[in-house]
């Protein structure tokens, strides 16, 4: 169980990459997985070069499978990680979903 102080300590720290757009790296999908994210399987994990230079990975939602490539656009969102009991603190987190405005050159 997640303390609600070290959750929003995390939150608090994810903010400033919140809207920022990169590029996708890397990718790989997963098929096994902790139970918090059982519920999820399979899901997208990507490694983004943002425009500041910072390299970070998340989640990729909200995609067809044309979207999920090396080189395509993200933007960052703010997402539910995970499953969480009724007594624990729901966490979000920063999550990516392919940038519908700028289009890969």
């Amino acid at each position: 169980m997640q303390h609600a102080v070290q959750v929003w300590r995390r939150q608090k720290d994810s903010k400033k990459n919140l809207g920022t757009t990169g590029v996708i790296l890397s990718w790989t999908e997963i098929f096994v997985a902790p139970p918090r994210f059982e519920s999820q399987l399979p899901y997208s994990v990507v490694l983004v070069e943002l425009e500041s230079g910072d390299r970070i990975y998340g989640q990729l939602v909200d995609f067809d499978d044309s979207e999920r490539s090396i080189g395509s656009r993200v933007v960052s969102i703010f997402r539910r990680t995970g499953d969480v009991g009724p007594e624990d603190v729901i966490e979000y987190g920063i999550k990516f979903r392919p940038d519908k405005l700028k289009t890969t050159q």
